[in-house]
């Protein structure tokens, strides 16, 4: 059971471990959706002398102290697609990581069951990405933002 992230400033100065309580490394980034606001993924210190940021999905994770429980495993992070720490993630980076991890990507950190993604779109567009005039076309999904060093 995972935790819901509500502010970047929850997970300031936390050190991630994975699943079997290793360690993977301290919390450098925080990115959030666009639409929500709320804090989706970090980016964990990790590789030799934590020369290296990986983005980890917060879908899953727990607090405990000044510990983040993430749901993944410590290679899974260490072998993540690496992409550059810009502000926004692109469409392509965000399936990527979505892919790598089997987290999917309905942009919340407290997976619903049988929640439905959110649409990016013009106004006109439904909760199920369907336009006005009746066509029905894929989600747009709301991008991931960089919020900054925690």
């Amino acid at each position: 059971m995972g935790h819901s992230f509500h502010r970047p400033e929850e997970l300031t100065g936390l050190v991630a471990y994975d699943p079997e309580g290793e360690r993977i490394g301290g919390v450098e980034q925080v990115y959030v959706d666009d639409c929500a606001g709320r804090p989706e993924w970090v980016t964990v210190k990790t590789g030799l002398f934590g020369t290296k940021e990986s983005l980890a999905p917060l879908a899953g994770a727990r607090r405990e102290g000044n510990a983040l429980h993430i749901a993944h495993a410590k290679t899974t992070v260490k072998d993540a697609p690496r992409h550059d720490v810009h502000q926004h993630l692109t469409a392509d980076e965000e399936r990527e990581l979505y892919r790598h991890y089997g987290v999917d990507g309905h942009g919340t950190n407290a997976p619903t069951p049988g929640a439905e993604p959110l649409s990016a779109g013009p106004p006109e567009a439904s909760r199920t990405g369907t336009p006005a005039g009746g066509v029905a076309r894929e989600p747009v999904r709301a991008r991931l933002r960089k919020v900054g060093r925690v």
